[in-house]
């Protein structure tokens, strides 16, 4: 690494060291001052010693963050096309670092009127300039320009401040994607390690022999099972959260016992309960029948199970209900936890969005269960809400097309003209 950019990077770990700097500030840096320019981007590690802090990032061509300028360029309308034709023809974007080195220039044609602003300094202080092309004047003003310009550059001037603030929203979302999608692969990475760890000691354990009892061996042939169920819970959701992002994701309703189903779901869930040492209730009506996608309702109920392990207490109850309200299966899951805030209860749906315990730490995950749990429940026509529960969170699932089997079963013997 060039000795410049070195010294880039030991000031910014001092700056970590002194706590000038927090975990989640991502920055760049531009150089140019060698023969051969470089793009430096870092943020500091989620896991730094308090005496040795250190810095992940990369080292790059600065065309690849050229590449997203030109992006920026080509696909947004940054003035109306039925103005004068596509934005190419009457703007043109010049981007540069702080002492005057070109990154991007979307044409050499240049004018006075121009607008310039400075980006803040975690993407390194860039330059941008937007000017309006000298032939453009005539072809957006019929006539031409007027003898008095000042309104009409004033109009220009305000138009290009507003496309430069559309050029940083776009950055900042770009850098925010970056970073929810490394906290993603970070999640998922952790997540699955636990159970693989899990299962790799006990069937160590199994195959050395070195268990004491039959009480013992039984034991660890459960907890192989437990974290499998688990791992494969985890990878399904990865798998359906790809489909569904993909538009791929499909379901098949057809009329099933909801009951029946959610009894076979809480069993199959008991034993990674009482791992945590967590019990669940169940207040299920029978009788309910309701057009459903058998997998998709398993992977709706289990990510809501989930959800409430992970944020209720050791040792809680979880109450598991189900009861028929009008054409609609009510399916409700409480837990025993902090419960969900007004100002998270929208944003909890979003992909990759984890809320924080209320002493300041996220609860460990992928960030998806829920976004899953929406969609799906979506695709079967239905919706889903997170209200206050008796002492946590309680989430509702209302399933479409819902009767008692009586009522259905009436219903088939009365077309069938018996």
């Amino acid at each position: 690494m060039p000795t410049n950019l070195a010294a880039v990077l030991r000031d910014a770990l001092d700056m970590v060291h002194r706590g000038d700097l927090s975990s989640d500030n991502v920055l760049a840096h531009f150089d140019a001052s060698s023969a051969r320019p470089a793009l430096v981007a870092w943020h500091i590690s989620t896991r730094p010693s308090a005496d040795r802090p250190a810095l992940v990032g990369i080292v790059a061509d600065p065309s690849l963050a050229t590449e997203v300028f030109a992006r920026i360029v080509k696909e947004s309308p940054l003035l109306p096309p039925s103005l004068a034709g596509p934005t190419r023809d009457l703007l043109t974007v010049r981007v540069s670092t702080p002492d005057g080195h070109d990154l991007f220039t979307s044409s050499r044609l240049w004018s006075d009127y121009a607008k310039e602003t400075m980006l803040d300094k975690e993407l390194g202080a860039l330059r941008i300039q937007v000017a309006l092309t000298e032939t453009a004047a005539d072809r957006l003003i019929i006539g031409g320009l007027p003898r008095n310009r000042m309104p009409l550059l004033m109009g220009l001037l305000a138009i290009t401040a507003g496309l430069m603030a559309i050029a940083f929203v776009q950055l900042r979302r770009e850098r925010e994607l970056v970073r929810l999608r490394a906290k993603f692969v970070s999640g998922v990475s952790h997540e699955l390690r636990t159970p693989l760890a899990q299962i790799r000691m006990f069937g160590e354990t199994l195959l050395l022999n070195r268990v004491r009892s039959s009480e013992e061996h039984r034991r660890s042939l459960e907890i192989i099972v437990q974290e499998s169920q688990r791992l494969t819970q985890l990878i399904e959701n990865v798998l359906q959260f790809g489909r569904v992002e993909r538009g791929a994701a499909v379901v098949t309703p057809v009329p099933e016992r909801v009951d029946l189903r959610l009894h076979e779901i809480v069993e199959g869930f008991e034993p990674l309960a009482r791992s945590r040492r967590t019990s669940i209730a169940r207040r299920i009506d029978e009788d309910i029948v309701a057009p459903v996608d058998a997998d998709a309702l398993r992977q709706i109920v289990l990510n809501l199970l989930d959800n409430a392990l992970k944020y209720g207490p050791s040792g809680q109850t979880i109450v598991v209900t189900c009861q028929c309200e009008g054409e609609f299966a009510v399916i409700g899951i409480e837990d025993e936890g902090p419960g969900v805030s007004e100002a998270d209860s929208s944003r909890i749906w979003d992909p990759y969005c984890r809320v924080a315990q209320p002493h300041g730490t996220a609860v460990a995950g992928t960030g998806i269960g829920l976004t899953i749990v929406k969609r799906l429940t979506e695709m079967h026509g239905g919706r889903v809400r997170v209200e206050r529960g008796v002492r946590g969170a309680r989430f509702v699932v209302e399933l479409p097309g819902a009767q008692r089997e009586r009522a259905a079963a009436t219903v088939r013997i009365a077309s069938a003209g018996v």
